[in-house]
């Protein structure tokens, strides 16, 4: 079986991260867990942007929380087959991700979509939350978006309740952490 891998992105990347920023244009489909790649077109400034938010000191936005960009690719290729962005807390100044946003955002593109690539790129995610420290971490999805909420739940998502803010209406998630992660299946 081929071994998925989450890498950060860099300028290696380049053309890989054009072609994923593509296709979603492409299918008319907004992409998550992207650190707002959609709508950059400068790839050089987004990996930079993504860096800068992986330590407090280097924050670009005092308002912002320390996040880590990860890409997932099958190991020893470089086709990105999703995106998924880990905020390392909520914190005060993320009260947004509070309600809404949640530690970890996550995308797959559009082409690879319906092949289980999600849950694994949400538990190896999950790791680098271990790796962090975190002992629970929220997620949430759109209420209308039935892969995500399983890819949630498949993962060890508890449901918690509906968020609702404006339009926006979101279910959200608890993982813990401290229990045994559960195979992919």
């Amino acid at each position: 079986m081929e071994k998925l891998i989450l890498i950060k992105p860099d300028i290696t990347h380049k053309d890989e991260i054009l072609d994923y920023q593509l296709e979603f244009r492409q299918h008319d489909d907004h992409s998550h867990g992207d650190s707002g790649l959609y709508n950059d077109i400068d790839i050089l400034a987004w990996i930079i942007n993504c860096r800068l938010h992986e330590k407090a000191e280097t924050l670009p936005n005092p308002k912002h929380v320390t996040a880590t960009q990860y890409m997932m690719v099958r190991e020893g290729t470089t086709r990105i087959l999703g995106m998924i962005n880990l905020r390392h807390t909520l914190g005060e100044k993320g009260r947004y991700l509070a309600e809404h946003g949640g530690h970890i955002g996550f995308g797959i593109r559009p082409t690879e979509r319906r092949k289980g690539y999600a849950k694994v790129m949400l538990q190896l995610c999950l790791e680098k939350c271990r790796d962090l420290g975190l002992e629970i971490v929220l997620l949430t999805c759109d209420i209308k978006n039935e892969g995500s909420r399983r890819t949630i739940q498949a993962c060890g998502g508890q449901f918690e309740r509906i968020a609702h803010t404006g339009d926006e209406v979101d279910e959200r998630y608890w993982i813990n952490l401290l229990c045994p992660l559960r195979p992919v299946k």
